[in-house]
């Protein structure tokens, strides 16, 4: 696909849950948000000298660009989303452009830099050379895929992973994103990696980052488990509260005994949501992380 549709609009920082609870409601292909508190956590883990001259002015605006497929289907989604806006926020403004596909990962180029993770952990674009000796090295080229290290789900995962012993282990990352994840777990010796997305596009950059680090992960299409064929000691779940309630009704089919689940994406308005769920499938909890307004949950089964 050469083109894409994208929503561009500016909204106050206090629609933030708004936006975060109903976004996955529509059949988008990638979202950018452009948070200036998020920008400053992300610029605290980077050396003086790299951003003396930046300045990040804070005015409570949060600025949001929501890519859709150039299509009848994909303009029928972002109408919706548009109505859905204009029914919540006065006087809601917004732009549609229609964006050249190579120019949309030109312009993550200009503002995509490397940056630390924990205490292990360095992820980078391609593009950038690391000028660290003592950090485990991730290269990720973002193009539209999810989960780039720089948002709270995917680090709290990263940071709670990076201490792990994986030798050994068979890894399942499911909503593998841009397969950060999945690329921190073989890097981290796991005997074996399988990544999964219902995204196409996510499969295709996962694949691609695979081959940048140079680590072999299987990747492949799949709607939660509908594809997945092996049982793992270790599964990651980076998606939204919901799909976890719902991905948890079949976890057990997938996991081996004495195996773990982390559990990311959960907003702490919905944490108690898989707490119960888990509970209900006779699981208990090994740890719980937090990171702003967003949670980390591991378990395993009782008495396992």
């Amino acid at each position: 696909m050469e083109n894409f549709l994208l929503l561009t609009f500016k909204l106050e920082r206090k629609y933030k849950d708004l936006i975060q609870y109903n976004i996955y409601d529509y059949e988008n292909i990638g979202f950018e948000v452009d948070d200036p508190i998020e920008k400053r956590q992300i610029l605290s883990n980077m050396p003086e000298w790299e951003i003396s001259e930046i300045k990040i002015v804070d005015e409570n605006i949060i600025s949001y660009g929501v890519y859709f497929e150039d299509s009848e289907s994909g303009q029928i989604e972002l109408d919706r989303l548009v109505s859905f806006l204009n029914e919540r926020i006065p006087n809601f403004k917004f732009e549609k452009l229609l964006i050249d596909n190579s120019n949309w990962e030109e312009e993550w180029k200009k503002s995509y830099k490397g940056f630390e993770i924990g205490n292990k952990i360095y992820v980078k674009p391609s593009w950038e050379e690391a000028n660290v000796d003592d950090k485990i090295i991730i290269e990720i080229d973002p193009k539209m895929a999810f989960g780039t290290g720089t948002h709270e789900t995917t680090s709290l995962c990263m940071e709670y992973v990076e201490n792990q012993d994986f030798s050994d282990k068979k890894v399942l990352d499911i909503g593998c994103g841009s397969g950060i994840l999945s690329i921190l777990a073989k890097k981290l010796n796991a005997k074996k990696v399988d990544a999964c997305d219902i995204d196409e596009i996510a499969v295709s950059s996962a694949k691609e980052n695979a081959k940048i680090n140079d680590v072999s992960i299987n990747v492949f299409e799949s709607n939660l488990f509908s594809n997945v064929k092996d049982k793992y000691d270790i599964i990651f779940a980076n998606i939204l509260a919901e799909i976890i309630v719902e991905m948890l009704n079949d976890v057990k089919s997938y996991l081996n005994e004495e195996g773990i689940i982390v559990l990311s994406g959960i907003i702490k308005e919905r944490e108690e949501l898989v707490v119960s769920k888990l509970k209900e499938i006779d699981f208990e909890i090994i740890d719980t992380k937090y990171k702003n307004e967003w949670v980390l949950i591991s378990a395993r089964r009782r008495n396992a």
